[in-house]
């Protein structure tokens, strides 16, 4: 899910491998090996990456985050919530985590930001 999101925002943003590789300051082998499944990004290239395209880490997580290929136009998160989100991967940055513990850390916050609770 996060490969071929990051994929249909590159497609839907005209952005190659290699202009991605420039943008986020790693090699092209490096975005295509992350492209490929063969490397899990660290938290701070998907960050990178997520602004290079144009949204935040979390909205490319989603599953139905991209179905009209428009990600400018999309607004998933509220600002308070998506500050919370930067200052947990800020503290986190040097942990390594991986997509899948993002995806539970997100998981969790929208939880702790959920008002039905």
């Amino acid at each position: 899910m996060l490969i071929d999101n990051i994929k249909r925002l590159m497609t839907a943003n005209k952005i190659t491998a290699k202009k991605l590789s420039e943008m986020v300051g790693v090699s092209p082998t490096h975005i295509s090996y992350i492209l490929n499944n063969k490397r899990e990004p660290s938290i701070e290239l998907l960050g990178k990456i997520a602004t290079a395209l144009g949204v935040s880490i979390n909205e490319i997580f989603l599953d139905n985050a991209l179905t009209d290929l428009n990600p400018s136009s999309k607004k998933i998160i509220d600002d308070e919530k998506q500050k919370q989100i930067d200052t947990v991967a800020t503290h986190l940055e040097e942990k390594n985590l991986t997509p899948q513990k993002l995806k539970l850390l997100n998981d969790y916050i929208d939880i702790l930001f959920n008002e039905e609770f």
